[in-house]
């Protein structure tokens, strides 16, 4: 089970869609990487939640702000293009979706009094697919409230309390919502009889006993020797899409290996696989996550839309200095002998401003990374890391 939450407090189809794809799933690759430095602990995020929460944000940049958005979602269209993309990119997820449930959901709220410019709401209904609604954000509880229930239902309530009333205040003026879910039945199943307790290696010398999974069949399988690790894709029943583990070859050597995957294509490495018999073993696990964004995209080079220099002058009628003054995302996901589950919400506050081997066997019993991925339009929607079990 897999939902995940953020929020922000084409020259021809193919070539919009190839431009697109490729810049989020570049995207993907830096933004786990700083995530994966915030903690210690496990992971799961969507950068597609986080990408498209930027792509709407930059229908409202101008000047650098727009640019800074732009470069680091690898993308080197227009505003114009870009939504054009989006809103193909869109059909192109939910196309090859089949027996899997895989929806996204966009809300804008404003505040009350503060008309959205008229070009910027046309797009993000148009293209983005996005609701609009008026609240008050001077009542922050009530306020919160109604944005945390559109989160939660939109993510089978799995994303709860996404935005902290303190987050608002008399000085909001914009909150962007994106929401994501996804909900996949495997291919073929485990044997809930075959599931045992074994050990997780959570170091060379110590480990913890938890639920393993067991199954043998035909799977998509490699050696990357190029990342001193073994991958094993597990397709979902009827379905485009499917979940990829990353097993370093040392108990040690996810650090190793999460180096190795800076600006790596995660899309590429299912090309590098082949169908074989393989004994597959994983844990089943549970993970949420929650991480505020203003660091991370700062780090990421885009600095500008949370300082004095921000420029969201598109967002609203009323020519007022605006920032982004909270970006979160929060995301969960879950893994058993059924299939998977998960989703994630982005949100951003904008407030006013001054100034090959045949049988093989898969033994995910260390740390892991995991993602997964449409093979329709190369995107990873989730992607994360198995780290303990505490």
């Amino acid at each position: 089970m897999l939902r995940l939450i953020v929020l922000f407090v084409i020259c021809s189809i193919t070539l919009a869609e190839n431009e697109l794809t490729t810049g989020v799933s570049n995207f993907a690759s830096d933004f786990y990487q700083e995530c994966a430095k915030s903690t210690t602990g496990n992971v799961i995020i969507s950068p597609f939640s986080v990408a498209t929460a930027l792509a709407l944000l930059s229908q409202a940049a101008d000047g650098n702000t727009f640019e800074e958005i732009k470069t680091e979602l690898n993308l080197n269209a227009n505003k114009s293009i870009l939504a054009t993309q989006f809103h193909e990119y869109y059909d192109l997820l939910e196309h090859g979706v089949g027996k899997s449930i895989f929806s996204i959901a966009n809300q804008v709220y404003v505040q009350y009094g503060y008309p959205l410019n008229k070009n910027f709401q046309q797009v993000a209904v148009e293209s983005f697919k996005s609701g609009i609604e008026s609240v008050n954000f001077g009542n922050r509880d009530e306020a919160a409230q109604t944005i945390n229930h559109f989160v939660e239902v939109k993510t089978k309530e799995k994303i709860k309390q996404l935005i902290k009333p303190e987050m608002l205040s008399t000085d909001s003026r914009v909150v962007l919502i994106n929401a994501v879910y996804f909900k996949g039945e495997w291919k073929y199943k485990f044997n809930k009889e075959f599931t045992i307790k074994s050990d997780f290696y959570t170091s060379e010398t110590e480990s913890t006993p938890v639920d393993f999974m067991h199954i043998e069949g035909q799977y998509h399988y490699t050696e990357l020797n190029d990342l001193d690790a073994s991958a094993l894709e597990m397709k979902y029943a009827d379905s485009n899409y499917s979940m990829v583990f990353l097993l370093p070859n040392n108990h040690a050597g996810l650090e190793t290996l999460e180096t190795k995957l800076k600006g790596h294509d995660f899309s590429k490495i299912t090309t590098e696989m082949r169908l074989q018999k393989v004994k597959v073993n994983i844990p089943k696990f549970k993970v949420e996550f929650e991480v505020k964004l203003n660091d991370i995209l700062t780090n990421l080079g885009m600095a500008e839309m949370f300082s004095a220099r921000a420029d969201l002058s598109g967002l609203l009628e009323a020519k007022e200095l605006l920032k982004v003054s909270d970006a979160i995302h929060k995301a969960f996901i879950e893994i058993n002998e059924e299939g998977s589950e998960a989703s994630a919400a982005t949100g951003f506050t904008i407030t006013k401003r001054i100034g090959g081997v045949s049988g093989a066997e898969f033994y995910a019993d260390h740390p892991f990374i995991y993602y997964i991925f449409d093979h329709n339009s190369k995107t990873t929607v989730f992607i994360g890391r198995i780290k303990n079990f505490n």
